[in-house]
């Protein structure tokens, strides 16, 4: 016995696929133009805002900088050469603080 027969020639579960125009060449090919259509008369469009051009400015500065200060450093040189050079600690733990509380916004 063919369970085919049973159940009339057909399995339910594709009779419910073509019922809703599944699982054809045509109705693939009809859903393929409506979402080309779609994407096509939307189109993908971008918008920077004015601050993320201003960070990618900032980003491409910083990157033309040089990675050494050397007029600061030959400065701090010649301080600690003739032992004129008293950091101060308060104002550098200062800026470390103010350093972190920047990183962590």
């Amino acid at each position: 016995m063919d369970i085919k027969n049973i159940l009339g020639g057909s399995n339910p579960y594709v009779q419910s696929k073509v019922d809703k125009g599944e699982g054809t060449e045509a109705a693939a090919a009809v859903k393929a133009k409506a979402k080309a259509k779609s994407q096509s008369s939307s189109g993908d469009r971008v918008s920077v805002s004015s601050d993320a051009k201003l960070v990618a400015e900032a980003a491409k500065t910083a990157q033309a900088s040089p990675d050494i200060r050397v007029d600061r450093v030959e400065a701090l040189r010649a301080q600690v050469e003739a032992g004129n050079y008293n950091p101060n600690p308060r104002r550098i733990a200062e800026k470390l603080v103010a350093s972190d509380l920047d990183f962590l916004r």
